[in-house]
């Protein structure tokens, strides 16, 4: 039998399976979208698991991009999970750099003159 889509929740709450939408694995396990042809019509079990497919690729793109400014601000750490922590470190860093770049926009002018 198949994975069910979303996988510790029990079964009765996993409606549809990936085998009764239709859907495939691709080869690292992911569940991918049911495309069908051009006039054909998705049935309800199909509408429903290509939004759970949907809405699982929208949050590990969210979660990718969390990652991304941990990599990139320095006051942050891997430890930090904090989703308003992350957001407000990184806005805290981002006016630090404006802030760095009228500095040198300042002391670039000087030289100039």
């Amino acid at each position: 039998m198949e994975q069910n889509i979303l996988p510790g929740m029990p079964d009765n709450m996993q409606s549809p399976s990936v085998a009764e939408s239709g859907h495939k694995r691709d080869s690292s396990g992911r569940v991918s979208r049911v495309v069908k042809k051009k006039g054909e019509l998705l049935t309800d079990n199909e509408k429903k698991a290509n939004h759970i497919v949907s809405e699982q690729k929208r949050r590990q793109n969210i979660r990718t991009g969390y990652d991304q400014l941990i990599q990139i601000v320095p006051t942050l750490t891997p430890s930090q999970r904090s989703e308003a922590l992350i957001l407000q470190k990184t806005v805290e860093y981002i006016k630090y750099l404006l802030m760095e770049r009228e500095i040198l926009e300042g002391q670039v002018k000087n030289i100039n003159m």
